[in-house]
């Protein structure tokens, strides 16, 4: 009898570790299917930027005649200055020079159309160099400042991520309940309901 108890006990044991490693690899397989869901937004969101990019130059070189010289000029450096520290972080993958890129950028060109994607890149270049408290603010300046900005969401949704990583879960819940209220069905509303679950 104490033999068989032994062994119960055993099974019993086995069957918990097993439930607690199946627990952890899916725990896994959810963190790489958001991961991969990310890098697919990211590459949509490339594809929209440098889409924008191209046909901005078109536009603004046909632009009239009456308008005062320079003005041409400026906006096609502005969108090459756009485009140059883009592909640092995304073709080259020069991310030590993409981050000043973006900073002279934005000094450069506060009221640029392409303002609030600079700062989103730049937050994410921080982001994945864990330099979290400064990617906030980028995310936050997005979120707060450019309340119609294609990047605000996944913003708002890094706000909460940055705070889940710093410890501070109250306030993740928060951006993570905002992504979903504001921006639901989205793929950032989609990855902020499973941080929450």
């Amino acid at each position: 009898m104490q033999a068989r108890n032994q062994s119960q006990l055993q099974l019993q044991q086995t069957l918990d570790q097993m439930q607690r490693e199946i627990s952890e690899l899916r725990g896994q397989a959810e963190n790489q299917a958001y991961q991969i869901e990310q890098m697919l937004e990211r590459q949509r969101q490339l594809y929209q930027d440098l889409a924008r990019l191209q046909s901005a130059p078109q536009g603004q070189v046909q632009a009239p005649a009456s308008r005062a010289t320079g003005g041409a000029v400026s906006s096609l450096s502005e969108a090459d200055a756009y485009t140059q520290a883009l592909n640092l972080a995304t073709k080259e993958r020069r991310f030590d020079d993409a981050i000043p890129a973006f900073r002279q950028f934005i000094e450069q060109y506060p009221q640029s159309s392409y303002t609030a994607n600079a700062y989103y890149w730049l937050g994410q270049l921080l982001y994945n160099q864990g330099e979290l408290g400064e990617a906030a603010q980028m995310f936050a300046t997005v979120a707060n400042d450019y309340p119609n900005s294609s990047k605000r969401s996944d913003s708002l949704l890094k706000q909460g991520l940055i705070a889940d990583r710093q410890g501070d879960k109250a306030t993740a819940q928060r951006f993570f309940k905002q992504v979903i209220s504001e921006y639901g069905g989205s793929s950032a509303a989609k990855m902020a309901q499973k941080h929450l679950n």
